[in-house]
């Protein structure tokens, strides 16, 4: 059988519902959208500042009693429990995109040590067009603060998983070679030759999700794009991410050299 867990990971629009059909088509079972486990993140937030407050003011208190380390793996476990229930039939997978599931990566390696990791990404300028049109109720920083967040988040974090745990695809990748992107997947997952071809077919039939018709396999250069003022907030909130992946500024999409 196909390794499972799998879970998609990276910011919206990055090709994770390309992904999640693809693992449909090949076999996988799972919810087109997860938008739970990252609730794991937030209560650890959450409860970390809590304990900050009033963990520490001795026996008397019941607060300062509590062992915070086994409370968040308790919680971890109700979490475990419900998504198996509702995950009933392997092999499946999950794709949640937002930065809060990224940070919870190591935990779901303890909850499910068998679990591999899909990190979906795309270039910040074509990624934040296409947010701009999908989701215009949020502004222009709020979508290039959201996409680096996703991007440092994944690179602080594959730091601390095996290498043999996780794979990155570029939503480019999926649209111009449909083939190798497929069997790079299928080598991670173990899946047949007949799950890899399903989800290449996949992958050239169903293109990511377009805002417009042909825009997902369009490649743009800053330069054209928006007015200087925003030019240089994308440059300055997002220029570090790019060049941390190796992205370029113009039509070429990847750096040279």
């Amino acid at each position: 059988m196909a390794k499972f867990p799998v879970f998609i990971i990276g910011s919206p629009r990055s090709g994770t519902s390309a992904l999640a059909e693809a693992m449909l088509r090949a076999g996988y079972n799972g919810f087109r959208e997860g938008n739970f486990l990252s609730l794991l993140t937030v209560l650890d937030r959450f409860i970390n500042h809590h304990f900050t407050i009033f963990g520490n003011d001795g026996p008397k208190v019941l607060a300062s009693a509590v062992d915070r380390r086994a409370l968040h793996q308790d919680i971890a476990h109700v979490f475990r429990d419900v998504v198996n229930r509702h995950n009933p039939t392997p092999p499946w997978f999950d794709k949640t995109g937002n930065p809060e599931m990224i940070e919870a990566v190591p935990t779901l390696l303890e909850l499910w040590p068998d679990s591999l990791f899909i990190f979906s990404k795309r270039r910040a300028i074509e990624n934040i067009v296409s947010r701009l049109k999908k989701f215009s109720v949020y502004n222009f920083e709020y979508h290039c603060r959201d996409w680096a967040k996703n991007m440092e988040a994944w690179r602080r974090i594959r730091e601390k998983i095996p290498n043999d745990k996780y794979i990155e695809v570029d939503q480019q990748e999926l649209i111009r070679d449909p083939g190798a992107a497929a069997r790079a997947i299928g080598n991670l997952l173990a899946l047949a030759d007949a799950q890899a071809d399903a989800m290449a077919q996949a992958f050239q039939k169903d293109r990511p999700q377009e805002t417009e018709a042909g825009t997902a396999q369009r490649v743009l250069a800053l330069r054209d794009l928006w007015d200087e003022p925003r030019r240089e907030l994308f440059e300055r909130v997002c220029g570090p991410e790019m060049k941390a992946y190796g992205y370029s500024l113009d039509e070429s999409y990847w750096a040279r050299g």
